[in-house]
């Protein structure tokens, strides 16, 4: 499922273990939607990608990255999880040269795209892997706690991590324009790198998959309070509104994965 109009939702339960919702917006201030979701339940892949390089063409290269991954990890579910984590760095390299040339065709300064998502390994395993490139991030939300587990690409967060623990906030915060200046993306050089990091998983947690027109307008402790508990189409409806309700500025995506209870 790929969510590239103005407005896609959708709830899918998988597995009998998994509840999964989703939500892609234009918002109130674009024009455009440039961000592409990604839900492929059967290989248990779930991905958010926020394209640059304004209107279509930011929607392009997000497309391009989700139909890559689509197809590259779609070929390899069968062959097990350490193929699949292959398939999707496969993916990644393979949108970023498709992205990059067309954008040095069409003689454009910059296009590209961020992308973030999270790979499960299976029922029962307790473990997924999570990849990202650029600002779109993952929140695990456990008792309704939230917590990031992606750190940004971002100028800001690079000054801030040289800078100390003391100066980081101020540098990171997103009402700092350094934190909007990406150090990676896909498509913008010849060669990109994503990070990796393996996560655990238990029952009840929650996972937020989403671009940056939902953090930067909603704070992780916020984020916690209205996804964490109830339904996952009420935390759905919750989280937009509240979205809409701080302005709305930019397009907003976000995959919405529960782990359901007694499994």
């Amino acid at each position: 499922m790929f969510g590239f109009g103005r407005k896609h939702a959708e709830t899918q339960k998988t597995a009998s273990w998994l509840k999964v919702v989703t939500l892609s917006e234009t918002g109130l201030v674009r024009k455009d939607n440039q961000d592409s979701v990604l839900v492929d339940h059967t290989a248990s892949l779930y991905c958010v990608a926020d394209g640059m390089g304004g209107g279509a063409e930011g929607a392009r290269a997000s497309k391009i990255v989700c139909e890559c991954m689509r197809r590259s990890v779609g070929g390899a579910v069968s062959n097990g999880f350490v193929p699949k984590m292959e398939a999707v760095a496969a993916a990644i390299e393979e949108s970023n040269e498709k992205i990059f040339a067309y954008s040095k065709s069409q003689g454009y300064r910059q296009m590209g795209s961020t992308v973030a998502l999270l790979l499960m390994e299976g029922e029962g395993c307790g473990r997924a892997a999570i990849c990202h490139v650029g600002d779109s991030r993952i929140y695990r939300v456990r008792r309704g706690l939230a917590a990031s587990l992606t750190r940004d690409h971002t100028v800001g967060v690079e000054i801030g991590s040289m800078a100390g623990a003391a100066s980081a906030g101020a540098f990171s915060n997103r009402n700092n324009p350094l934190a909007h200046i990406l150090t990676r993306a896909i498509g913008t050089e010849p060669a990109v790198v994503p990070e990796w990091r393996k996560v655990d998983i238990a029952p009840g947690d929650r996972f937020v998959i989403c671009s940056d027109g939902v953090h930067d307008v909603i704070s992780a402790s916020r984020l916690g309070f209205l996804v964490g508990y109830g339904p996952v189409e009420k935390a759905r409806e919750m989280l937009s509104a509240e979205i809409v309700k701080n302005g709305a500025p930019d397009n907003y995506s976000f995959i919405l994965i529960e782990v359901e209870k007694g499994r």
